[in-house]
């Protein structure tokens, strides 16, 4: 029998300059996907975060967790909705935020990067609404003797009773934290790579309470 060598990827992760560089290939790839395409990945995704999202406030009904260990935990929870994402290859708008650098190299134009945007944006929040819906129906709000409702209603009025400039900064915080995540995501070569080392800027951004425009439309 003939010799014959299999060739395995190398365990080690990308380098930051090739991170940039598969970005950079990444906008150009989302720019130039079809409208219907675009907007169906974008549904999944808001779908994802939502689940995210779910587990998170299911979590947060324990009253008797203190509240550090609440957030830790918690966002720990919220990663699942980035891991989706990151792994099954929706299309999230915070995250698309790197186009930027397929901008500044010039490979795409600012219209694509905003017509991509769009269309991003609004199919989250229908993806996000549909999962709004499905929670409903299935009654999750009524566990732990409606306890998940009550933090639900406790974590959307939190967030409409913020002022707009706090709001606003809080947006930024949470975008870079996310942006981090899908940067080391992109170094992963493994969905273990992917999964261990989105887990800490996520669990970071939830723990410090910044706002995730996708979350809070679910």
């Amino acid at each position: 029998m003939a010799d014959s060598k299999v060739e395995y990827p190398a365990p080690d992760c990308l380098a930051p300059a090739a991170i940039e560089a598969k970005t950079e290939t990444a906008g150009v790839t989302k720019a130039n996907l079809p409208v219907a395409k675009a907007f169906l990945l974008a549904m999944f995704a808001g779908a994802f975060i939502a689940f995210g999202g779910l587990f998170f406030t299911v979590f947060l009904s324990d009253s008797t967790l203190g509240w550090g260990a609440q957030r830790v935990v918690g966002g720990l929870c919220f990663c699942l909705g980035l891991v989706l994402v990151l792994v099954c290859g929706a299309e999230l708008f915070t995250g698309n935020s790197l186009m930027v650098c397929a901008l500044k190299s010039k490979k795409i134009t600012l219209v694509q990067m905003l017509k991509a945007w769009v269309v991003v944006w609004v199919g989250n929040f229908v993806g996000a609404l549909f999962i709004v819906f499905l929670v409903y129906m299935a009654g999750i709000y009524k566990l732990n003797g409606e306890a998940v409702a009550n933090s639900m209603v406790s974590v959307a009025a939190g967030k409409v009773t913020i002022d707009w400039v706090t709001i606003f900064f809080r947006g930024i915080l949470c975008n870079i934290f996310v942006c981090l995540a899908v940067w080391i995501g992109t170094a992963g070569k493994t969905v273990v790579d992917k999964v261990v080392g989105i887990l800490l800027p996520i669990a970071a951004f939830v723990a410090c309470g910044f706002e995730h425009c996708v979350a809070n439309m679910y």
